[in-house]
Parts: structure tokens; sequence; C-alpha cells
């Protein structure tokens, strides 16, 4: 212990008398450090810690395979079968994600939540903070309207009012009594204020066609996963057996409600965490170059421990004191780093990444911080320490004597240079594939024109408004016509969904077609729309007529195609007039074929162009509407009277999401965004520390070289040649950074793949272009020493040593 201490007090002492040293060495690993804690703790608190609830490795998410897709959503019909039937799960509940208005006071206010059977809350084994939970006779048609609460909610409607238990309250148009008031912590699913039970009519309960609830179930004690798995196959094939071609070649699967959560940003993270990983280890090489450097200037210090007793461990173990400590200060650092980078994280991640509010710096987090500064200090210190111990008395205390290690230093400096470039090529490339496939993104046509293009959802109250009902459609009538109004309106339109956010589907038949002479299953994207919502997208028309106000809830059911349904389905045929029976949406619905648009991008930029039927919505008025509006000018500036116009029909209807079609195109590319952002500020942090590191071989090799120059130049060197000598070093080692690192990225950047669009992981462009910056930056920062050496007074360095 005293011999630590001295060690200890001894590496203070150094690190103090040089202080620009240590301040270099402890800002670059604290950027490395810094980095990696701040993406561990994303890490940690989405892929690592369970989920806040009871026994949360045994939760079960329930879905359906279709032909080897999986859906994780299922019928209500299966739902009461795996209620009867499963012997291997507990607690089996279903939900719907559901919007709810609330009118009970103030202005009309739309909240997200879930319809929920009686079981839910007991599946996932949470209790409220405040009331009693849901139970199994609140699903009961005719039963009492009862709500459940989010602690946001309560605190922002009600003032965390502790009497709100028994309330009523307007929920949907309908009363409700608050039953419950859950804690801070909970909102599951997507951030839900409200749960209402999951209240099913008859025809509901049987119908096999409709894929509207999410299921989970507990897994039972003493049971596997793969045994559940072996009884839901079983389950699955009873009902195909005794609901012949209802819902066929389905099976249901099981799997880790956790790991359904987290499955779709797993890749990027992990990713992420190797890039910061590459990071750490450009950080260490950096470090590692200075000590190198700075050893040389410690050579008769060594030199003189050794002569007074010190064995080779002994000057090891100081040195690597020296380098731990350097590494612990750069962890502190870092860790402070992180903190602060967790926010920035948070704040510009995308809204769909699961658990974000769940991200902190906790007690696993710091125990990695201290592990990654220890792994850290030894990784850079153990090198130069083990070179440096290696002692030649009588080179090293003769008077301006010179090392005999001097060229093996410098060649392993070369090798660290040269280590970094090409880490930082591996980084740069990454980035690179990511900003060009997220340029090839953006370029990409949604098929409308998004520019002063405003939207704003309409969720009518079930309670008053209905399915396919005249009042619906009245409404929804009225409402456009006080919309147009507005001064600066050119167009307003409806539809159920918006392109680029996803939408329901169907199964469809074609009059007169077998199905086998088309697909097994042929689907459709379906939309709902008014006239004027082609015009107000501006989505271009091919053949045929738009809807007009003839095609009413009376006249003959008619429905516009888009280009790829009629490519796919009608190739050598013209498709108007064909008949198309829609299956899946209650009772088969046919219409006739009058119009084919141009394709739009219903799932996202980055989504296949899949056929499309849309609707005339006074044929088929829904309660969940989009309204679209084409305006002369800045769209921000009309909101209001909008919204007026809204309240002139239902004074009690809420508007929400409000927001320009252009900020629904940024919002579906913030996923691909983040991770582009991310990378690419890895890289720059990279391509900096690669930069800084050649800077520094190459001016200690011009003050180790100041006495050959000199002589050079007394001889009659220009300065051209002097600048040329000194390149000729940078050049070849950012030639070999960047062979070795072309080939890195070459076989890494596969891992890549799953995040790019239209880009292949081994673009040609896209390494030849990061390869030429890169060493456009190498060589600017080899030639600022270059320069100075073309400085050198010959005089003086003849004199030099």
């Amino acid at each position: 212990m005293e011999t630590l201490l001295k060690d200890l007090r001894y590496g203070v002492r150094m690190l103090l008398k040089r202080p620009a040293f240590t301040a270099i060495a402890v800002v670059t690993l604290a950027l490395g450090i810094g980095a990696n804690t701040a993406i561990f703790s994303v890490i940690n608190s989405i892929l690592l810690r369970p989920l806040p609830y009871k026994n949360p490795e045994r939760i079960m998410r329930v879905g359906e395979h279709h032909g080897g897709l999986q859906s994780t959503n299922i019928t209500y019909a299966s739902f009461l079968d795996l209620l009867t039937s499963s012997k291997s799960l507990e607690a089996v509940s279903a939900y719907r994600n559901w919007n709810y208005n609330l009118t009970d006071a103030g202005e009309p206010e739309q909240a997200q939540g879930a319809l929920v059977s009686g079981n839910f809350f007991s599946a996932l084994g949470v209790a409220p903070a405040l009331g009693r939970s849901l139970l199994a006779e609140d699903d009961q048609p005719g039963s009492n309207n009862v709500v459940v609460i989010s602690h946001g909610l309560w605190q922002r409607r009600f003032a965390a009012d502790a009497n709100v238990i028994g309330k009523i309250i307007k929920v949907n148009n309908a009363s409700y009594t608050i039953i419950a008031v859950m804690p801070r912590s909970f909102d599951f699913p997507n951030r839900s204020e409200l749960w209402t039970p999951l209240v099913a009519n008859g025809s509901l309960r049987t119908n096999r066609r409709a894929h509207l609830l999410t299921v989970i179930a507990r897994l039972k004690q003493d049971t596997t996963i793969e045994q559940a798995q072996s009884e839901l196959a079983a389950i699955s094939g009873q009902i195909q057996e005794q609901n012949s071609g209802a819902d066929p070649d389905f099976i249901f699967s099981a799997a880790s409600l956790h790991e359904q959560l987290v499955a779709p940003v797993r890749p990027a993270l992990l990713v992420m965490f190797g890039a910061v990983g590459l990071v750490l280890l450009i950080a260490c090489m950096n470090v590692a170059n200075l000590l190198l450097a700075r050893a040389s200037t410690r050579e008769k210090e060594m030199a003189i421990r050794a002569a007074l007793g010190a064995g080779h461990i002994r000057l090891i173990r100081q040195l690597m004191t020296e380098s731990l400590m350097l590494a612990l200060m750069g962890g502190l650092l870092g860790a402070l780093l992180a903190r602060w980078s967790v926010g920035l994280i948070i704040a510009f991640s995308p809204s769909n990444i699961p658990r974000l509010d769940e991200v902190n710096i906790d007690g696993r987090v710091l125990a990695f911080t201290l592990l990654a500064s220890l792994f850290t200090g030894l990784l850079f210190g153990l090198v130069p320490a083990l070179q440096s111990s290696k002692v030649d008395l009588n080179e090293s205390l003769k008077e301006g004597g010179r090392s005999s290690l001097s060229a093996g230093r410098h060649r392993l400096r070369s090798a660290l240079v040269i280590s970094e470039i090409a880490l930082a090529l591996v980084l740069l490339v990454g980035a690179g594939l990511l900003i060009n496939s997220f340029k090839r993104l953006l370029d990409t046509n949604p098929g409308f024109n998004s520019k002063n293009l405003l939207t704003m959802q309409l969720f009518l109250s079930p309670s008053r408004y209905t399915e396919r009902d005249q009042r619906t459609s009245a409404f929804l009538q009225q409402a456009l016509e006080r919309i147009r109004t507005v001064p600066g309106i050119q167009y307003a339109g409806l539809v159920n969904t918006l392109p680029i956010t996803g939408g329901p589907s169907t199964s469809f038949e074609i009059a007169g077609r077998p199905a086998f002479e088309i697909d097994a299953q042929p689907s459709a994207d379906i939309r709902i729309v008014d006239p004027d919502y082609f015009r107000a997208m501006e989505i271009p028309l091919i053949k045929g007529r738009w809807f007009t106000e003839r095609d009413s809830a009376t006249s003959t059911k008619v429905m516009v195609i888009n280009e790829t349904m009629a490519r796919r389905f009608f190739p050598d045929e013209d498709p108007m007039g064909k008949q198309v029976t829609m299956k899946d949406w209650g009772d088969p619905l046919t219409g006739e074929i009058v119009g084919v648009v141009k394709d739009v991008k219903a799932g996202g930029l980055d989504s296949d162009d899949d056929p499309m039927i849309y609707w005339p919505y006074t044929q088929f008025p829904g309660i969940f509407n989009r309204v679209v509006m084409r305006t002369a000018s800045d769209p921000s500036s009309m909101i209001a009277a909008i919204k007026n116009q809204v309240w002139s029909v239902d004074s009690e209807q809420p508007i929400a999401d409000i927001k320009t079609m252009e900020q629904v195109l940024s919002t579906s590319v913030a996923q691909r965004r983040f991770n582009m952002a991310l990378i690419g500020s890895f890289a720059f942090i990279a391509l900096a520390l690669a930069a800084v590191g050649i800077y520094g071989i190459v001016s200690y090799t011009v003050a180790e070289r100041t006495r050959e120059i000199g002589i050079r130049m007394a001889l009659g060197a220009e300065r051209r040649d002097i600048i040329k000598l000194v390149m000729k070093q940078a050049v070849s080692l950012t030639l070999m950074g960047l062979i070795i690192g072309l080939a890195g990225a070459f076989a890494i950047s596969r891992a890549l793949s799953s995040l790019l669009f239209k880009v292949s992981a081994t673009d040609p462009a896209t390494f030849a272009i990061i390869s030429v910056i890169l060493a456009g930056v190498a060589l600017g920062a080899s030639f600022v020493p270059a320069r100075r050496a073309t400085k050198v007074d010959p005089m003086v360095a003849l004199r030099y040593e």
C-alpha cells in the first residue's frame, strides 16, 4: 500500500508538471469514454433493463403468423379461444389502441389510450396508485362505463385531485366514472393516458377476419416458451378445423414482450455501440502516441531510476499508475459529458423509440464507466510503459545521448497513426453511407405535393357518431364546407389515414376471376376520401375520374385504385368498370372501379408501392378522419380560424395533431435522421482525433530531425524540398491507413445494410469520396508542421544538441 501511495503521489506530480499534456490526454479520453457511456446508458435502459412490471421475463406477446409473415394482432374470436383453451398461459389479456375525446371541462381535448380487457393490468402485474383495477365483469356489454386515467392526465386535467376517484367525466361524449389513477411511470401501450374496458358486440366476438387486438399473457410457473409455442400451434390447428376458410394458414406465436418492444431498434443501437467503440479505440491510440512522445523526454529520468535500483516491473508499475490516473480522470469527465449527452440524445430521438423516458445514468452505467476507464488505461498505457521501461543506461546517461530505442518507438507511433486513420475511415464510410441513404430517401417522390399542406385529426365520439351513419356524413360535410370558407384555403379534403403513416388494409376479390389467377390472398391498402382529397394532395389522375358529389350513400358503390393495383391485377386490360369486393371490413362490400391515380407512399418514403383502394367517404363514413388543406400561403396562420369553423358545427369536437404535411414527412424519417446524425457525430470525432494523431507524429518527426533539416538547408535545400521530405512520411502513413481502412470498411459496412435505403453497403462512390476527404484532412494536418520545418534556422539547427 505504501508503494502504491508513493506511485500515486509521484504520478500526480508528473501530471501536474505537464498540464498541457495532461489536459489533452484527459479531454481525448473523455470524448471516447463519454460517448460510450452515453450510448451504453441508452442500451442499458432499452435493451438490458427488464420491463418495470412484476416478473417481466414471463410476460409474452401472442401474435399470428400468416404464410411466414407475422401479424402482431389477432381477432377477437381467436382471443376468446385462447382464454378458454390455453393451459400454459395465464392472465391472457388483450388491448386495442384507441383515441378518446375529453369534453368535461375547458377546451375539448383528444387523448391517446387503449381499450383493454379486464385482466390487462393484472397480466402486467401493475396496480393502480389510486382506486381499483379493472375487473373481468367490466368487459361485459351493458356494464357501467368506467375509465382508468394516467398519472400525467390526473395532474394535467384534474390538478392531482385526491378525490378524483368516483368523479364522472365525459369521454367520447358519454359519461364515464373514474375508478383508478395509474402510477407515474405506467403508460403502456404507446404512452397511453386512458384505459377503458374492451367491450365487444356480437359480430365482433365472432369475426375471424378483423385482426384488431394485441394479446399479452403470462407464462405459467414451470412452463417454458417452447411448451407454450407447441400448445399454441395445436390451438391454431383446432381453430382452423372448426372454422374452415375463416382465417386460413395462420398459427399463433408467442415471444417475450420485452423482445417484441425493442426488436425494431436493436440493430441501430448495436451499430451505434460499435461505432462509439471505434471512437474509444482511436482515442486510446492518440493518448498512447502522446505517451510515447512524452517517453522520449523521460529517458534520462527512467535511466536514473534504473541506476538507483528500480527494476523493470517497478518502472512499468509507475508508468501504468500514471496511465490509469489519466484514464480515471478521463472517465470522470466522460461521465459528466455523458450526462449532458444523454439529454441531447433524448431530445433529438424519434418518438417511436420504446422506453426512451427510462433512459438515465444509474449504478450499472457508472460501473460500466469505471470498467471502461480502467480497461482504457490498460489499453493505451501498457505498450508505452513496456517501451519506456526498456532503458539503455550507457546511452541515456550520456550528455545529449540518443536512445537506441527511438527507431522502435517511431515505428510503433507510425503503426498507431495508421490504425487511427484506418478506424476513422471505417466510421466515416459508415456515416457516408447513411448520409447518402438519407439523401436518397428525401429525394423519393411521395406521390403528392407536401408544400403548403396542413393536416389535422378529427376523431368523432362514437356515442354520437357511428361508422356508415348519415349523421357522421352530415357533420363531416358541414365541417369541410366551413373550413373551405377560411381565406387562403384552396382545397380541403378528408382521408381516414394520412399517406406515409401506414394504415389499414383488406383482402379483396375481383368479380369473375378465380383467386388463384391473382394471388392466394390479394390485399390492398384502404383509404376513405372525399372528392377534394386528390386535389388538396395534388395526386395526379391517370385514367377515369375522381369522386364527385353524385357518389352518394344511395348511388352505385364506386372506387378509385392506384397505378400499382392497375398494373399488377389488370396488366393487359382496362380496369374501368371492373367489380372489386372488399372482404375484411364488416360485411363484404363491392364497388366499381371508376378511376386510376398515381401511386402514393402509404407506409413511409422507404415503403414499396402496394395496391391501394380509395372509397368515397359518403359511401363509407367513419369516425376516424384526417382533414388535409391546401393553402395559398403559410398554413400556420390559419389554424385558429380553422378550429373556429369546426367548433361552429360541433363545439365539443376535439381537434388534434395539427401539423403540416412537411412535418409528417419529417417525422416519418426521424429514425433514419437520428441514426445518421449520431453516427455522423462519432465519425466527426474520429476524423478530428485522426487529424490530431497524424499532426502529432509529423510534428514529433520534425522536432527529431531538426538537425538533419538544418544541414540540408545549409547545403542548399529549398523550402519545397523540405516540405516534400516531411510530407513524404505523412503520405505513406495516410496511404497505408486508407488501404487497411478500406478493407475494414468493406468487411464491416455490411452491418449497416438494414439501415440503408437504395444504397449498397459497398457503394464505390461513397468509399471513394470518403477516402479523398480523409486523405485531404490528414495531409492538411501534416502540412502545418511541414511548413514549420522550412523556417528552421540552419545556424541554430547545427548547434542542436
